[in-house]
């Protein structure tokens, strides 16, 4: 038996719809400084053994961002436009290749758990994965261990039975370390930093990375 975990911002979903939040809050090319600094704000918790929620941590960084003009409520305009956000196109594809095949996948984000159930629910996602699970439940951010390790405990697999899936080098590492298999959707980062763990499997897009899944659990 195999099982899945699949990272959710910039794996699964497009994290471009965010972009009018940041226009009506004046400021346009803020997007990826923000997430970088709130990726770094989560990990430099985690690396101190602590953790605060998400909503929290987007605040924060935010607020950081203009502290002189830029407050705590401003703030609310991103976290709702989180609710909003749509699955990249080849999400539904690979997600069903995974279904079909009987894998269990459950989602394992840094951010809200229900917020990523109901954009599942909202786009007929929701059926083709087990659950939905967010890592500051667990008291550490990802990259530290104990998320992805309750990811495995969740779907009632040793780490060794469970791949990781991400866009993100540095998440399965991480996995990596936490002796899971990973598979690295290359969309994003285009080239894969050789600092990190090499994956186990790669490919473009999810329904690629999802095939090389079902061959192996298969072999």
């Amino acid at each position: 038996m195999r099982g899945v975990l699949l990272d959710v911002n910039e794996t699964l979903l497009d994290l471009s719809g965010l972009q009018p939040a940041f226009d009506s809050l004046g400021i346009p090319d803020a997007l990826p400084l923000w997430f970088a600094r709130t990726l770094r704000n989560g990990f430099a918790l985690a690396a101190a053994n602590d953790c605060r929620p998400f909503a929290d941590v987007v605040r924060a960084t935010l607020v950081s961002l203009d502290p002189t003009r830029l407050t705590p409520r401003d703030a609310y305009a991103v976290l709702d436009a989180f609710t909003r956000l749509q699955p990249h196109p080849d999400v539904e594809a690979g997600l069903r290749l995974l279904a079909n095949a009987g894998i269990p996948a459950i989602t394992l984000t840094v951010g809200d758990a229900e917020t990523v159930a109901r954009i599942f629910d909202t786009h007929g996602l929701g059926g083709l994965v087990t659950g939905h699970l967010s890592a500051a439940d667990f008291g550490r951010w990802k990259p530290a261990p104990a998320p992805y390790l309750a990811g495995c405990l969740a779907l009632g697999l040793p780490p060794g039975d469970v791949t990781m899936v991400a866009a993100h080098a540095w998440d399965l590492h991480g996995a990596h370390r936490a002796g899971l298999r990973t598979a690295w959707i290359s969309r994003l980062e285009q080239v894969r930093s050789d600092i990190f763990a090499s994956p186990d499997i790669q490919g473009p897009d999810l329904p690629s990375v999802a095939a090389q899944i079902v061959g192996s659990a298969a072999s």
